[in-house]
C-alpha cells in the first residue's frame, strides 16, 4: 500500500493529511491578498499581445478570483463531496452569489473541506487530486502575489515514490538552505545539490 497523497509507503500518511489541511487554511488569506495583486506594477507586468501597453489590470490575480478560479475550483469539490456524503447540496442561488461575495464563500467553502478532510483522504477515490489541485492553487496565488520572485524555478522533483518519480516543479530560494518540494515533502540539503542536478537531468532525459 502507498500513501495516496505522498506516493510513500503506507496507506495514509497523517503528516500529509495536516500538511493538506494548512495548505487550505491558507487559501482564503491568500484570495485577499490576490487584490492587492491586481494594481498594474504590483507584480510582473502584462502586456497586450503585439503593444508595449500594460493591461490596466494584472491578469493572473485576477483570473485567480473570477468565474472559474479558487473559488469554483473549490465550490466543485464541495458539490461532489456533499453528493458522496448525502449530505445536501448548495443552492443555486448560493452558487452565484459566491460569484459576487467571493472571500466570504470562499471561507464557507474551504470551512466544509477541512472539516470533511479526514473522510476524504480515507474514502474518496480521487483525493490524490484534490491535493493537487490545492498545490496547484497555492503555487499559482504564490506567483501572481510575487512570493516567488526571486526563485529559481531549476526542474520538476525526481524523488521515486516507488511506480514513479514525484514530478512536481522545484524552486530553489538562494538564501535557503535546502530544496523541499511542496508534494512529496522530499528535502536536499546544499550538500546534495550537485546529486539533486543530475537526478533532475537525467529524470528529465
Amino acid at each position: 500500500m502507498i500513501c495516496v497523497l505522498c506516493g510513500r509507503a503506507a496507506r495514509l500518511h497523517e503528516s500529509c493529511v495536516l500538511a493538506l489541511d494548512a495548505r487550505l487554511q491558507r487559501i482564503p488569506e491568500l484570495y485577499l491578498e490576490l487584490a492587492e495583486a491586481l494594481e498594474p506594477g504590483s507584480t510582473d507586468k502584462l502586456l497586450v499581445s503585439g503593444s508595449q501597453t500594460p493591461l490596466p489590470v494584472a491578469l493572473q490575480p485576477l483570473s485567480l478570483r473570477c468565474r472559474g478560479g479558487i473559488v469554483s475550483i473549490l465550490a466543485t469539490w464541495e458539490t461532489d463531496w456533499r453528493e458522496r456524503r448525502g449530505l445536501s447540496a448548495v443552492s443555486a442561488r448560493a452558487y452565484r452569489e459566491q460569484l459576487l461575495e467571493g472571500p466570504r464563500v470562499l471561507a464557507d467553502v474551504v470551512a466544509f473541506l477541512r472539516t470533511h478532510l479526514d473522510w476524504a483522504a480515507q474514502e474518496h477515490p480521487a483525493v490524490d487530486e484534490f491535493a493537487d489541485e490545492v498545490s496547484d492553487i497555492i503555487g499559482a496565488c504564490r506567483s501572481a502575489i510575487g512570493d516567488v520572485l526571486g526563485h529559481l524555478q531549476i526542474g520538476r522533483c525526481p524523488a521515486d515514490l516507488g511506480e514513479r518519480t514525484c514530478g512536481r516543479v522545484l524552486y530553489a530560494d538562494p538564501t535557503a538552505d535546502e530544496i523541499r518540494c511542496d508534494r512529496c515533502g522530499t528535502a536536499w540539503p546544499k550538500a546534495r545539490w550537485p546529486l539533486l542536478a543530475t537526478m533532475i537531468a537525467e529524470t528529465a532525459a
